[in-house]
């Protein structure tokens, strides 16, 4: 199936029903603020390899994670009664050392450009963009960032420092964003960095309605 070369100026998307079977919908275009923004409201994420162009993507099934639904964190490795938990104190530093972490064989130097960084801090100073970060003292246990629209959460990374430090981190962003009325965690689909913590796989089509409903 072919797909579609996006404009510099105009930041739409075609619907995401015309991805191919492996979900690629899209080339082109840049990483500006309004048309990720757009890209999370349609149910299109960028993923790229470096020096490659910008691909877009809309994969079928999709993998997501109900807030109620997600493991307690008290069952997962790398949990204390004593770990500190905070929520968009320290962005900038675990963007910092996700990229360090991300930019090693066998993902290449540049998986987590300057280009990408810079689109994210631009998305968490306008609102957008929410980290949260686990520590034992001044020990880092795990983080993750992600995007939050209306009421949907579009995870972007992980990280950790200890056993399970990354999954612990989803557990406990799933529990704040249960209290605050959620409709879900968006994951993308299956990875080595996503054990399966209670996630449900749904249809595209099914997750768009999702998308539209979570994001007004």
């Amino acid at each position: 199936m072919p797909f579609f070369q996006l404009s510099e100026t105009d930041t739409g998307f075609p619907p995401a029903h015309f991805a191919d079977e492996q979900g690629m919908i899209a080339v082109g275009g840049d990483l500006s603020v309004e048309r990720l923004l757009n890209a999370y409201q349609s149910g299109i994420y960028f993923w790229f390899s470096p020096m490659d162009f910008i691909k877009w993507w809309s994969p079928d099934p999709r993998l997501v994670l109900k807030p109620e639904d997600a493991e307690p964190p008290e069952q997962l490795p790398g949990y204390r009664m004593d770990l500190e938990v905070t929520f968009d104190q320290h962005f900038e530093l675990l963007l910092r050392q996700i990229q360090e972490v991300q930019n090693t064989p066998p993902m290449g130097e540049n998986w987590v450009t300057e280009q990408m960084a810079a689109v994210y801090r631009a998305l968490f100073e306008q609102g957008y963009a929410h980290s949260l970060e686990v520590r034992h003292g001044t020990t880092w246990v795990g983080g993750i960032f992600g995007v939050a629209i209306g009421k949907a959460f579009f995870a972007e990374y992980t990280y950790s420092c200890t056993e399970g430090g990354g999954a612990l981190s989803l557990s406990l962003l799933a529990r704040q964003l249960q209290a605050q009325g959620y409709h879900f965690i968006d994951v993308q689909k299956p990875s080595i960095d996503t054990p399966d913590l209670g996630f449900t796989e749904m249809s595209r089509l099914a997750y768009l309605d999702w998308v539209k409903k979570a994001c007004l």
